[in-house]
């Protein structure tokens, strides 16, 4: 079948030919990940600094657990990032909200979105771990669809200690996915939620580094501010400071 440039656009912009390296799975045809071996990392650092030519690669993980439009780009150009990820131990699956308020269709998408991308990553060659994403109880149909049974995954809890409602549905996900995936490991990005039972699946836990890069600057500027009024009151000329 000879597919004209017009159509093979269109087909790009939806990552279509991305398909061709994988397979899919269930009513929605969902992407199917594979079961790899990874070694966990030491660390999760936010795909928006993976990309700095200064940024230490050795023995740490990328994860997406950060506003969607700072990293938009994989799913424009997933094949632009394949090399600067190489540089790392493993990288999670990009996670592409799937809000409660959002319509059902546009939460399918991005679960697919999210598969797609990270399918395409391992078939070429990186090493790839699931980022668990869910809505509400209507979303568990499809949500775990292309994540290999007994495997590692990924699962945030950023903003969910906060919200009874997060948490509620956070808790009623999880449940649901460790009796459907049967995870070997977990890998738990930010606060652990109270008193919830993982049972006997593994779970090693990632600090947020947002948060502890927001107590390091809050430290920071109350050391400088402490500074600030020292020299203030030896009539010393004041510095000009900023965060990086």
């Amino acid at each position: 079948m000879v597919i004209n440039e017009s159509r093979m656009r269109t087909m790009r912009q939806y990552n279509l030919p991305l398909l061709q390296k994988v397979r899919t799975v269930g009513r929605y045809g969902m992407p199917m990940l594979a079961k790899q071996d990874v070694t966990l990392p030491d660390a999760l650092m936010g795909f928006n600094y993976a990309t700095g030519k200064k940024t230490q690669s050795s023995n740490c993980g990328i994860h997406f657990f950060i506003d969607d439009y700072q990293f938009q780009r994989v799913w424009n150009q997933p094949e632009r990032y394949i090399l600067p990820l190489k540089r790392f131990q493993c990288v999670l699956t990009p996670d592409f909200s799937t809000y409660m308020d959002m319509p059902e269709a546009m939460k399918i998408w991005n679960v697919f979105r999210s598969r797609l991308v990270g399918a395409y990553w391992q078939a070429c060659g990186l090493k790839v771990i699931p980022t668990l994403q869910w809505a509400g109880p209507e979303s568990f149909s499809y949500c775990f669809s292309g994540i290999p049974n007994n495997s590692t995954v990924a699962v945030s809890t950023v903003g969910v200690n906060d919200n009874p409602t997060a948490e509620l549905y956070w808790r009623l996900g999880m449940r649901y996915a460790i009796d459907r995936l049967e995870p070997e490991k977990i890998l738990l990005y930010g606060d652990a939620i109270p008193f919830f039972d993982f049972g006997a699946t593994e779970v090693v836990a990632f600090e947020n580094s947002n948060v502890e890069r927001m107590k390091k600057w809050a430290e920071e500027d109350q050391a400088r501010a402490q500074a600030v009024a020292d020299m203030a009151a030896e009539g010393e000329a004041l510095p000009l400071t900023s965060h990086p």
